[in-house]
Parts: structure tokens; sequence; C-alpha cells
């Protein structure tokens, strides 16, 4: 019999909306629960800071992992990270990343290239036709063009008519719309097949449609929402610029001037800060099970104090795929120019098509995966997400 002012052991308390109860003495400690898609979004206390007891053991801060520095961490600094999948589970490099990004097509081209690649396909064939409805307002727009003897002259020397000016721009409106709709969705699908890769499961494309499909609608709703805050915002700034402009004109020419080049690359600065810091919003989105303004909020968060690293990492993966890109493109533009009847309408909307589909298959993969690993990468650094793969990895591997 216990003494009689022996006081009982404290009940550990739990954290809200997680945590397991704890299990009576002497009884076996059930291993870490594998990460479920990685939806497990941390609650965000004072500041912004995560709320412990989402990652890790329930109501503990993460595991102290040592710092990384600004471009990833320090060598030597992660000695005994493992790596069952495509990338080590620590905070990332810039080359880890890359090499992660082409590593999940390899891993599996099933989804990151098939299904992929067919959907932007069937995106563009379904937006040339959508285009045909779109041929003739932009024929007649180009026809009153080149009705001045200037532009007729030089469409006559390089070949260019007002019909081919037509086709060309209303395929590209149709595949520019298209594109906006299916983009999301292959994004959505991507990001879901490298979290898996990053754990080394090879997801099957009935498995990532399971998991991306209840998110199909909030992927293209923010999709269309940046488009229109683009346009409506790019319009409220031109007419302020302009604005402006006319206001100095009047008391001084070259001060107009001066103030109309700041306030325009000032406008830049101001779009290129909001397009970092909302990146990784449709990873969240395919990632995490919960609405879209929380999902805004998450990257907000999560992009803060990152903004240039994100920033040049994904610039610079824009600029790599840039060139594959063209590199693709321009030989089948050289061979196409050189079979006969190559030149033709027909032909030119065929090989739009082809270097269209591939240029979009080309950047959308890579990004997508480079966009996906800057998310993860960035929990990791935050949150401790490191800590909860390593453990789900080695309850897998025993």
């Amino acid at each position: 019999m216990p003494e009689p002012n022996t006081p009982e052991p404290p009940v550990p308390a739990q954290p809200d909306g997680g945590g397991v109860p704890m299990p009576p003495s002497g009884a076996p400690v059930p291993p870490p629960a594998a990460p479920s898609g990685w939806g497990d979004s941390p609650r965000f206390g004072q500041y912004g800071q995560p709320a412990y007891g989402q990652y890790g053991q329930p109501g503990q801060p993460p595991t102290p992992q040592p710092q990384p520095g600004p471009y990833g961490p320090r060598p030597g600094a992660y000695p005994t990270a493992v790596k069952p999948g495509i990338v080590p589970l620590r905070p990332l490099t810039l080359g880890e990343i890359y090499d992660g990004a082409f590593g999940a097509v390899r891993h599996n081209p099933a989804v990151m290239l098939g299904i992929s690649t067919l959907i932007l396909l069937v995106a563009s064939v379904v937006g040339v036709l959508v285009g045909q409805l779109l041929v003739p307002t932009f024929t007649g727009v180009f026809s009153d063009v080149f009705s001045d003897p200037t532009w007729e002259d030089a469409g006559s020397m390089f070949g260019v008519t007002a019909g081919t000016m037509g086709q060309l721009y209303g395929s590209g409106s149709g595949l520019a719309l298209t594109t906006l709709l299916a983009g999301p969705i292959i994004n959505g699908i991507l990001t879901v097949s490298v979290s898996r890769s990053v754990l080394g499961d090879k997801a099957g494309v009935r498995d990532v449609w399971a998991r991306v499909s209840p998110r199909v609608w909030l992927l293209i709703g923010w999709s269309l929402l940046q488009s229109l805050a683009a346009v409506v915002g790019i319009f409220v700034l031109v007419l302020a610029i302009a604005a402006v402009t006319v206001a100095l004109a009047q008391v001084s020419g070259p001060l107009a001037g001066v103030v109309a080049v700041l306030l325009v690359v000032g406008s830049i600065v101001v779009i290129g800060w909001f397009v970092v810091r909302l990146l990784l919003v449709p990873a969240a989105l395919a990632l995490e099970g919960t609405r879209l303004w929380r999902s805004v909020k998450r990257t907000w968060l999560l992009t803060r104090g990152s903004f240039w690293r994100v920033f040049g990492i994904y610039l610079l993966a824009t600029i790599i795929v840039y060139v594959i890109s063209q590199a693709v493109a321009i030989p089948i533009n050289i061979v196409a120019s050189l079979v006969p009847g190559g030149d033709g309408l027909g032909a030119l909307v065929v090989v739009s098509v082809v270097t269209g589909v591939l240029g979009a298959a080309i950047q959308t993969i890579f990004l997508g995966g480079v966009a996906a690993l800057l998310y993860i990468d960035l929990r990791m650094r935050r949150e401790g997400l490191d800590v909860q793969l390593t453990a789900a990895a080695a309850e897998r591997q025993g």
C-alpha cells in the first residue's frame, strides 16, 4: 500500500490537437508514426514561432540541430544525416536541391514525366482548338496593321502575313488559358511525388491523384487569383505611374523621367518580393489539408527571413530551364524550316505546339521539383521536420 502522504505522480499535459497519451509504466513505447503526406502543419504561437508538440516528442521542442549557413548547411555540420530517398534529411544546399529535382524525375518517371507531359499535351491541344475561336479577331487586327505600307513591306520581306500572325496569337492565347488551368494540377502532382521520393517511396499515378484531387480546385483557384491580382495590380501601377509622370512633366521634364524610372523599378521590386514570398503556396496547398488563406499564411511565415535564398535558388533554376528549353526548341525549329512545306501555316502551328509542350514540360517539371524541395527545406530549417522524417525513415527500415 502506498504511504498516505505520497503524492500521486503528475499526469503529463497533452498538447491541443495532437500528442499521444503516455503509456502506463513499463508498457512499450510505440514507434513514431510516419508523416502523412507532410500535412501535419504546426500551430503558430506568438510572433509566428511554431508551437511545440507537433514534431518530435509530444510537448517537447524539436531536437537541437546545427545551425546552417545562409546558403545551406556548413560542411560536416550533419555527419549522421540519413538519405533514404532523393535528398538527405537535413537542411539542403543549393546543389542538393537541384540534384534532388533531377533525382525525383529519375526516381518516379511515370508521374514526373509521364502524367505531367500527358496533361500538358492535352492542355496544349485543347488550347490550340480554343484559340481558333480567337484567330479571326487577331487576323482582323493585324490586317489593319499590315495595311500600312511600311508594315506591309516588312511583312513581305520576312514572309509574315496577317493570317500567320493571327494564327500565332490566337493559338498562343488559347494555350495560355489552358496552361493556366492545367499548370496548378501538374504542380500539385509533382509536389506530392517529390515529397514521397524524399523518403524513398515511389508513388503510383493513382496514389498521387488520390492525394491531389481534393485540392485541385484550391490549386486552380490560387492560380486564377494570382493572375487576376497581377493584372489588376499592374494596371493600377501603370495608371499611377502615368499620372505622377504627367503631373511632374508640367514642372520639369527630366525630373518626370527620373521619377518614372524609379517608380517602374520600385514596382518591379515590390512585385518580385510578393511573388517570392508566395512562391510556395501551391506546395503547401498540395501537401497540407488546410484552407487557402491558412496555406498563404504558412508560406508567408516560412519564407520570412529567407527571401534572398529562395529568390536566388529559384531564379537560377529558371535560367537553367530556359537555356535547356531553348537548346531543345531551336533545333526543332531549324529542322522544321528545312522540311518541304515546313513554312506553311499548318506546319507553323504544329511546330509551335511541339516546342511549347516540350518547353513547358521542362520548365514545369524542374521548377516544380525545386519549389517542392524548397518548401521541405524551409520546414526542416524552421520547424524541425527533418527530425520527424528521420524517425519515419528509421521506422520503415526497422
